[in-house]
């Protein structure tokens, strides 16, 4: 296994810190009084208003902290630790995202200096420079105002014991490249060439500069190899300082937090099995078994597997027809005692197992559950009511067409209300008109669709449709007031429904309107080309209210999309006014989705596109619902049945 190094572990965590850092807060901390909390609210106009609270106590990495508990708005950092800018660190020194020690080169006042780069500790500092002592000045000597006062090593010319102008000897700072010296004490290279000081670099065999080894660490260097000498982990090529000494995952030594030779310990690779480990995450298989690395992925039958890398109480339980022996060895938790082998999950085994919610019922596969059973959603219950986790029973308040109902919570013989119009009856005395039409109360009736598909598919949607005039569809007028959708030819744009709406089992709140004609639960663009349902094409599962190669950028065209009333009886409406590719005759429709009921609508005002031909009244288009290829519910299909005040109903189960 090649060992992946530290350094690709780091690059992947200076990726995350440096996005937090993006989103933390403009300012810096306000306040040194007080660094266990912090708030970021906000610069004003133009700012950041990000509301993120920062526990500065917590021991995680949140808020605007570079670190845990330090960096952003809580207190600095210390030596080694992330930031990203100088306020975030102790020695207010930040390169390459990490805290770096204070040294006598880092153009920052820090640590024991006085001054900037001298005094306490670095070199002496220059006149008019803060002091503490005499020893911190040039001069030797510290006024009473803490100020160092002017030394000969100052005024532009070479005198006392000076190499160059104002550097070197024992009283002067050491010159720089390219000055004169006499030994090497008088270079800051700490190296005197011929009379002249030679440039610091990284490659003259000498530690000078803030080198924390020969040539290596520190800021200008590149890191240094393992063994050699560091402060922090950014002086290391293998990113890793432990005790002053850089450490790798490809040195051979189980070292630093390793649990075995270059890997586990949260830094290097997991181990491979038979390896040394602590917890299961220092190994490849992701167990940990009595200080070693077990694994149920080496294609192997070892541990206590019942079959190869399943089964036992280590590894994840075994498929059907693997080998077992016990229950607890089968995902399905039935091991076939003749065989040995694990038996696959049934709706009559007489086991919870599979997709089921309860003992062989609901999940979608088996039976639907009875009253007072568990359950996920209302598919899982045989009321369609599953509230609390539980199946329960048939209300006339529930929302669902169930018990002896003959509409949603209306009609039936017992005690519920008569149905309104378009509701389902099977005779005059479940509708408050007492009168059932084709099914639907009402004396125009809800007229079931025609064709091979019928009026129903597998789900148990039921379509309809009511000829009107264009005057009297219900579907509300958006016109003015809906959002503009920004669509040209062959195009879509993500929406937000506004509540939750259930179709074909799934629950959304989102949907991507398309320009040609329909909205998708996937979201993309819907091609042009239509296909007859059920199908895999277009963006399943989708709403087809008129599939077909349609463009709303024609001139005068527009699609509006706007979410009506208050919960829990909203609608999300759609209107495509829009022609057809290579058109100018618009037509007009609407569909409308509402909230509890999560029955579907489309309302067709004006069904001529200017071609009889190939366009008007959807003779080239796809009208219906779709799941995908295993269910849909197909009004027409390359067909000109559509016509001026149609509505067509698709009512939820």
């Amino acid at each position: 296994m090649m060992r992946r190094t530290y350094l690709l572990t780091l690059g992947l965590l200076l990726i995350t810190f440096s996005s937090t850092s993006l989103f933390g807060c403009a300012s810096k901390r306000s306040t040194p009084a007080d660094t266990s909390i912090g708030f970021d609210s906000g610069t004003g106009e133009g700012g950041t208003d990000s509301g993120v609270l920062t526990n500065c106590t917590n021991g995680v990495l949140d808020g605007t902290e570079t670190s845990p508990d330090c960096g952003g708005d809580c207190a600095p950092c210390a030596d080694g630790q992330m930031c990203t800018a100088p306020t975030d660190c102790l020695s207010m020194v930040c390169r390459s995202r990490y805290c770096l020690v204070p040294s006598c080169s880092d153009a920052v006042q820090n640590g024991a200096e006085t001054g900037t780069d001298c005094g306490g500790g670095c070199g002496r500092c220059a006149g008019g420079v803060t002091c503490t002592v005499g020893s911190d000045c040039l001069s030797g000597e510290c006024l009473a105002d803490m100020t160092c006062t002017a030394s000969g090593c100052e005024d532009g010319e070479m005198n006392q014991d000076e190499t160059d102008v104002d550097c070197g000897g024992a009283l002067c700072p050491k010159c720089a490249g390219d000055q004169s010296c006499l030994r090497s004490d008088d270079c800051l290279s700490t190296i005197c060439d011929a009379g002249t000081c030679t440039t610091s670099t990284c490659t003259d065999r000498t530690q000078n500069q803030d080198e924390t080894s020969l040539d290596c660490g520190g800021l200008t260097c590149p890191g240094c190899r393992d063994g050699f000498s560091c402060l922090i982990d950014i002086d290391c090529e293998g990113m890793r300082c432990v005790s002053g000494a850089c450490v790798s995952c490809v040195d051979g030594i189980q070292d630093a937090e390793e649990t075995d030779v270059d890997c586990g310990g949260g830094l290097c690779d997991p181990c491979l099995d038979g390896e040394m480990c602590s917890v299961g995450t220092d190994c490849e298989g992701g167990t940990c078994e009595a200080g070693l690395c077990v694994s149920c992925m080496d294609g192997v039958l070892n541990q206590d597997e019942s079959d190869a890398d399943c089964g036992g109480t280590i590894c994840a339980p075994c498929g059907t027809g693997r080998v077992c022996a016990a229950a607890t060895d089968c995902a399905s938790n039935i091991c076939d005692a003749p065989t040995s082998t694990c038996n696959a999950p049934g709706c009559g085994d007489g086991v919870l197992n599979g997709v089921e919610t309860d003992l062989d019922c609901g999940g979608g596969s088996c039976l639907a559950c009875t009253v007072g059973q568990t359950c996920l959603a209302g598919p899982d219950c045989d009321t369609g009511v599953c509230t609390g986790g539980v199946c329960q029973a048939p209300t006339c308040t529930d929302g669902v067409s169930n018990g002896t109902e003959t509409g949603r919570d209306c009609g039936g013989s017992g005690s519920c209300p008569r149905c309104p119009d378009y509701e389902a009856c099977d005779g005059p005395s479940d509708c408050d008109t007492a009168a059932c039409t084709l099914g639907r109360c009402g004396t125009t009736g809800c007229i079931p669709f025609p064709g091979v598909g019928g009026s129903t598919d597998t789900f148990g949607y039921f379509g309809c449709t009511i000829p009107m005039t264009p005057a009297t569809l219900p579907c509300p007028d958006i016109s003015a007031t809906g959002t503009i959708a920004s669509l040209s030819d062959d195009s879509n744009i993500s929406a937000s429904i506004g509540f939750s709406f259930e179709f074909y089992g799934t629950t959304y709140t989102t949907l991507d309107v398309q320009s040609n004609g329909g909205v998708s639960f996937t979201p993309g663009y819907m091609t042009l080309g239509n296909s007859c349902l059920p199908t895999s094409s277009g963006r399943p599962p989708q709403i087809l209210t008129w599939w077909d190669d349609l463009n709303p950028a024609t001139s005068g065209g527009s699609v509006r999309y706007q979410t009506l009333g208050s919960a829990p009886n909203r609608q999300f409406v759609v209107r495509w006014d829009t022609a057809a590719f290579g058109g100018s005759v618009r037509g007009l429709f609407t569909m409308v989705l509402e909230e509890t009921t999560n029955d579907i609508q489309v309302c067709y005002y004006d069904t001529n596109l200017g071609n009889p031909s190939t366009e008007d009244r959807g003779i080239g288009a796809t009208i219906g619902i779709d799941q995908g290829p295993a269910d849909a519910l197909q009004f027409s299909c390359n067909t000109a049945s559509l016509s001026d005040g149609l509505l067509i109903q698709y009512i939820h189960p």
